[in-house]
């Protein structure tokens, strides 16, 4: 009888040690694809930061960059424009996608077309997006001659001369180019509220408003804290839609940091030499702030775990 148990536990262990290494080699292409393409890469850069590269030569300047990085203005306009972006763009974008996600989580008909419908400019390429709204709002573009035509303006506006007027273009089209995701991310959430809970507050005599406030928000929470974060790291990372849209203009105003770093310090972007080593020493405080911001927000956020 023992050797008969011995036999089984170890056919057990093979079938397990198997399954084991059918899931590694599954998972092998994505390892070694995050190793070369991000692990790598980042180390390489974070070691270039003490050093005055140009793509040609290495010399090892110490501190030298970070010092002149923080007396680098243009820098500090960049993420301090980054800031104000995130404040502009993430206020107006999750409640617009909560509220779609309330409605399209009700049983209306053709409520997966809808979804596919708002989920669809989330997979356009970010370039093809810009360019777009750049054609809109460009001086003879299509937003200019409407109003002309309706009579509520007579001359068109460059609304790329002035910042704040070019940063709400950027703020509406990465809008529209991710909000999309956001309102899957609350369907989902939506999706496990119990549909008793909301029979209850009805037979009580509820609103909707008040069923909205009291129920859906608190149960909604422990997501709700999940996607606000990846919301501020994907906005305060917008790099592309500025590049395309604006490239910096009105006279730079408009870079968020890492539109700036790249368009910058990129090698084979820029033009004439430059220094990549200081690149990625900006890249790497530019992480590092980044990584304050959002464990301080977790931070200040945990409470909201406990909710409901």
């Amino acid at each position: 009888m023992k050797i008969k148990t011995n036999t089984t536990s170890r056919v057990r262990d093979k079938k397990f040690r198997e399954k084991e290494r059918m899931c590694y080699l599954l998972l092998s292409p994505q390892i070694i694809g995050f190793l070369v393409f991000s692990i790598i890469p980042m180390l390489w850069a974070i070691s270039l930061s003490w050093t005055y590269y140009d793509t040609i030569k290495t010399r090892f300047v110490g501190w030298e960059n970070f010092l002149l990085l923080f007396h680098d203005s243009n820098y500090w306009r960049a993420v301090v424009t980054t800031l104000q972006f995130a404040v502009m763009k993430i206020p107006v974008e999750l409640p617009l996608a909560l509220i779609l996600a309330v409605l399209l989580s009700r049983k209306i008909k053709g409520a997966g077309f809808y979804r596919a419908v708002y989920y669809l400019p989330h997979v356009i390429s970010t370039a093809l997006v810009a360019l777009v709204f750049s054609n809109i709002f460009s001086f003879f573009g299509v937003f200019n001659a409407l109003m002309q035509k309706t009579g509520l303006m007579s001359i068109p506006v460059d609304w790329f001369a002035e910042k704040m007027s070019a940063m709400w273009i950027i703020v509406i089209a990465d809008i529209w180019k991710t909000f999309g995701v956001n309102v899957l991310y609350f369907i989902a959430a939506l999706a496990n509220i119990p549909e008793d809970v909301y029979e209850s507050a009805r037979l009580d005599g509820a609103t909707r408003l008040q069923t909205f406030f009291r129920i859906t928000l608190p149960m909604i929470a422990p997501t709700l804290q999940i996607i606000i974060m990846l919301s501020l790291i994907g906005t305060l990372g917008t790099s592309e839609m500025v590049l395309v849209l604006t490239n910096g203009a009105p006279g730079g105003l408009t870079y968020t940091v890492n539109a700036y770093i790249f368009n910058n310090y990129a090698p084979g972007i820029t033009n004439g030499t430059v220094n990549v080593g200081y690149g990625c020493a900006m890249s790497l405080v530019t992480g590092l702030m980044l990584s304050v911001i959002t464990l301080g927000y977790m931070k200040m956020s945990s409470g909201v775990k406990e909710v409901y």
